[in-house]
């Protein structure tokens, strides 16, 4: 499904069944001056996100933009009208998701969670045990899969595998960090 075809009203009433108050944003920055990942990338801003929503600038508004958000929630107690930025990036990633509009595996692609080759597995249970967000199960077939609702993309079970099972694509937001 093409953003074009996606009415705003929709979308609108999909985020606020989440997020109740996110029309109340009048674009202060609090959220933006405390976000860490804006601090590291160009491109992400959690008040342009409310914002581009709020106008209905969908085509602007829906790439892999939002899922440079890492949900740390930073942005959610220094908001003086309980927008939740955090909560609105989740609800668009969420109808990005059930609306077609991205992929698990374009995520994958752009580096937003690990995954695990089956056939390397050695069911060791290290990244099950190593995993900080519990993302990492066994399946029926005794293989780790790490699910990409949960995973962080830390890296830590790729660093810790011993069979090399796991890999993890480069972020893009990563990509534009320059140290002099």
């Amino acid at each position: 499904m093409q953003v074009d075809l996606i009415k705003e009203e929709a979308v609108k009433s999909f985020v606020g069944k989440e997020v109740f108050t996110f029309d109340q944003c009048f674009r202060c920055g609090a959220c933006s001056g405390v976000c860490p990942v804006k601090k590291t990338t160009l491109i992400f801003d959690p008040r342009k996100i409310v914002h581009l929503l709020l106008l209905g600038f969908l085509n602007k508004l829906f790439n892999e933009v939002l899922w440079y958000c890492s949900q740390c929630g930073s942005c959610v107690p220094v908001c003086p009208m309980d927008v939740k930025p955090k909560e609105v990036i989740l609800a668009l990633r969420k109808f990005m998701l059930k609306e077609g509009l991205i992929s698990y595996e374009e995520l994958f692609e752009y580096g937003f969670f690990a995954r695990v080759n089956p056939q390397k597995c050695i069911v060791c249970l290290t990244c099950v045990r190593t995993c900080p967000f519990s993302a990492v199960s066994i399946t029926e077939s005794q293989v780790a899969f790490i699910d990409p609702k949960h995973c962080k993309a830390c890296g830590i079970c790729v660093a810790e595998c011993p069979a090399r099972a796991i890999e993890l694509k480069s972020k893009p937001e990563f990509l534009e960090v320059r140290f002099k």
